[in-house]
């Protein structure tokens, strides 16, 4: 499509009327990839594009024969927007069909935003753009207006006239149907950059210099352990070094805002992995993903599945046991520099109590070959002045896509003090998808020694190997939208000599056409235990065990006045029983005001112990505009006896800019130890320059 000179005045307010854009070209067919793969849109679209020196304008109007239809279910940040109508819109800016930006809003103006590398198959989700928008409900439908400030937006200021790449979707809620302007397969999303179309007619357009300063200041710090009071000040910069090359740095770093992490029970002798949630950390970060965590199955997922190994783990830097260690403040530099991805990492966290002031450095480089695969490495150093704590480890990796022929592999080394051997780690996957089939396999060793200090990993000292089959069956009228019944097997055998684990799994997923989900599985375990652990209190002895439990779990159609959730997990454990279930109700008034509300218990009998492990959580949220959101969040864990309450109000007085109102505190209800907990009052301004 080609997009003009905007000429005449624009004003953002949802009302698609100024004379401006009765002028410009227009884009009205739209494809269905849901439900009916390649049909024409069951409801009329008009899109279209102007520019000037400062803004890259986009409206749509999204005729609707039934606007009381239009579903709308909340006004957050990253809303969920599988459960809302909404459009959205995919630029690629260097016209590599690699990598982008994408932007998804619902009929409120809220906001979805992020980064894409690697044509969607890695995306930076915590990345924020800035777009002024402002949207309309009509009796013919709902309109939108945006301005993408070029300064905000990365892209070659080389060129005199620019070719961009370019989609866009609408979702129709209630019909269940995503319509797209470039056809894209129905597994595939807008996150697919080399599906995109071409925007055409940019000319003479620079970016800006893309200097950001954003300084805070926190006022009236209360830390409840400590009994004080404080402020605080710390500085937050961005440079564009180039169009596609980021300097990011960072003092006095503070993450007073952030959420706490979701209480969850451990029924293994493995340790869990809880994701990073730190803005800082987040953005760019996926260019420093290194280990399990490529997405090699079209397969669903719950919400609660998560990695065994990676080799970077930001959270490693500035928590330590579960305490916050101070971060004096670092550096990133990330981006492209033509066809490599590269990124580099330095950050120093203050010393406190018997931890070190520690230096933190990784080194990220990737090149991009073919046209959706690369190879790459990866460098991680961690210095202090305990020798003891020094860390280092290294690894490289290869990912190809050819056409469904996916094959991702790497290798790895780590080198911790006195350990030079039995340090190494390597996995390759092999898969095969199409719009019917679902196979992958891969196989995996990592020896004893191998010990990512700065990153996560579940098992050590075995050989690991998977292979999965499964069939996706999709329909476009009832009740099913898809069915994905599959089998898997995984299997760990020890390097000592024996096979340490196996599962053996018959599973079945399915979509509804309202989108609640599904998920069921019948699993065969064998373990072997060679030494003794304990289960909360409770000791699983030295045996070979042989087990099988019957597993849910559904996710309710969020659109409803009440959504019901639950999941259970009942069968044999070890030498015991286990019955666990999880049962969750949301009701919601409104797209405002929402209250959650779940339990998820876990009794496990043994023949000489019980174990009951429950965790409750009451989340209330209030949200009076896109601006201006609040949150309240209790959660109990009774097997730790601990109470965490956490209450969030951010007021986004302006683009990216925050005022944040944040009371967070952990209780020991048995009275062992003090509360730990803060009240915080931090105030953000960004300033472009």
């Amino acid at each position: 499509m080609y997009t003009s000179k905007r000429m005449g005045e624009i004003t953002i307010d949802g009302m698609v009327n100024e004379a401006a854009w009765m002028g410009a070209d227009s884009i009205t067919e739209f494809y269905q990839t849901q439900p009916n793969p390649g049909y024409l849109a069951t409801e009329q679209t008009v899109v279209r594009i102007l520019y000037d020196e400062d803004y890259l304008y986009v409206s749509a109007i999204l005729y609707d024969s039934d606007p009381s239809g239009i579903i709308i279910t909340s006004l957050e940040q990253d809303f969920e927007s599988q459960d809302n109508d909404c459009f959205a819109i995919m630029l690629d800016t260097f016209n590599d069909d690699k990598s982008g930006y994408g932007f998804l809003f619902n009929a409120a103006g809220a906001i979805k935003d992020m980064y894409i590398n690697n044509d969607g198959t890695s995306i930076n989700s915590a990345w924020e753009g800035i777009v002024n928008r402002k949207t309309s409900i009509q009796d013919h439908g709902w309109e939108i207006e945006l301005a993408f400030p070029l300064t905000s937006l990365r892209f070659n200021p080389n060129e005199g006239s620019q070719d961009w790449g370019i989609n866009f979707l609408r979702r129709i809620r209630r019909k269940g149907e995503d319509i797209y302007w470039s056809p894209i397969e129905p597994y595939e999303k807008l996150l697919v950059i080399s599906k995109g179309g071409t925007l055409k007619g940019l000319e003479n357009i620079k970016p800006g210099r893309n200097l950001q300063v954003k300084p805070f200041v926190i006022g009236n710090q209360i830390k409840v352990d400590e009994s004080s009071n404080n402020s605080d000040v710390g500085l937050d910069f961005k440079f564009s070094v180039t169009p596609s090359l980021t300097l990011d740095m960072t003092y006095n770093t503070d993450f007073s805002q952030v959420d706490s992490d979701d209480e969850r029970v451990n029924l293994t002798r493995f340790p869990l992995f809880f994701p990073e949630k730190r803005d800082f950390f987040l953005e760019n970060a996926g260019i420093f993903e290194f280990g399990d965590i490529s997405n090699y199955t079209y397969r669903m997922k719950p919400e609660r599945w998560s990695r065994s190994f990676t080799m970077f783990h930001s959270r490693r830097i500035g928590l330590e046991s579960g305490s916050q260690i101070p971060i004096l403040g670092g550096g990133r530099l990330s981006g492209k520099v033509g066809n490599y991805d590269l990124g580099y990492l330095n950050m120093t966290s203050e010393s406190m109590g018997d931890v070190p002031l520690m230096g933190f450095n990784v080194a990220r480089l990737r090149r991009n070959i073919f046209q959706k695969s690369n190879i790459g490495a990866i460098f991680i150093d961690r210095n202090s002045g305990d020798q003891s704590r020094n860390h280092q480890s290294t690894g490289i990796d290869l990912n190809l896509k050819i056409n469904k022929l996916l094959i991702y592999s790497y290798v790895a080394q780590t080198d911790n003090p006195d350990i030079k051997n039995d340090n190494l780690a390597g996995r390759i996957v092999v898969a095969w998808r199409n719009n019917t089939w679902d196979l992958a396999a891969y196989y995996k060793k990592v020896e004893e020694n191998f010990d990512p200090q700065v990153g996560f990993i579940q098992r050590k000292n075995v050989n690991e190997t998977f292979a999965t089959v499964g069939m996706h069956k999709r329909f476009s009228t009832g009740r099913f939208r898809n069915l994905n019944p599959y089998v898997q097997i995984n299997q760990y055998d020890n390097l000592g000599g024996y096979m340490e684990f196996r599962t053996l799994k018959a599973g079945f997923d399915i979509l509804f056409t309202n989108r609640a989900m599904l998920f069921a599985g019948l699993t065969q375990t064998e373990e072997e235990i060679k030494t003794a652990f304990k289960l909360y209190g409770a000791e699983v002895p030295v045996d070979n065990y042989q087990f099988t439990n019957l597993s849910a779990y559904y996710r309710g159609d969020n659109t409803r006045l009440i959504t019901l959730n639950g999941n259970f997990n009942i069968g044999k454990y070890f030498h015991g029983e286990r019955n666990s279930y999880g049962i969750g109700f949301r009701i919601k008034r409104g797209y405002r005001f929402s209250v959650d509300f779940s339990l998820n218990k876990n009794y496990i009998k043994f023949p000489d112990a019980e174990v009951n492990a429950d965790v409750y959580n009451l989340k209330i949220k209030y949200d009076h505009s896109v601006n201006l959101l609040s949150k309240l969040n209790f959660q109990y864990n009774k097997a730790e006896e601990k109470l965490v309450t956490n209450f969030r109000m951010n007021l986004i007085h302006a683009p990216l800019s925050d005022l944040f109102l944040v009371y967070s505190n952990i209780s020991d209800l048995t009275g062992e130890e003090k509360d730990n907990g803060m009240i915080a009052l931090k105030f953000t301004k960004l300033f472009t320059l």
